[in-house]
């Protein structure tokens, strides 16, 4: 099962939002509770957000587990928002878990 956030509110560090919390996607991706099927959000994770005065949102998307991508530590401590909407996948078909899914 696909773990999602949404957040708004005052503009936060995306590792406030999706990393710190006790019950966060980050944690939740290896450690799911209540899931029905497999045992880990492994199979690719994505975060949007919007930036203070650009209409367009930004995007960040792998195929691989969050807790493998180095790059998403970084950039996690340094973007800020105050809107942002996270997912950390559990795929059921082959195929499902490319950067597009």
């Amino acid at each position: 099962m696909c773990r999602h956030l949404a957040y708004l509110g005052p503009p936060e560090p995306l590792g406030s939002v999706l990393v710190a919390p006790a019950h966060s996607l980050f944690r939740q991706s290896w450690e799911p509770r209540m899931q029905r099927h497999g045992t880990v959000n492994a199979d690719g994770f994505g975060v949007g957000w919007y930036a203070e005065g650009d209409p367009v949102p930004a995007r960040y998307r792998r195929s691989g587990p969050i807790w493998g991508d180095g790059s998403f530590a970084d950039l996690a401590r340094v973007v800020r928002s105050g809107a942002v909407l996270g997912a950390v996948r559990d795929a059921t078909l082959s195929g499902a878990d490319g950067e597009a899914a």
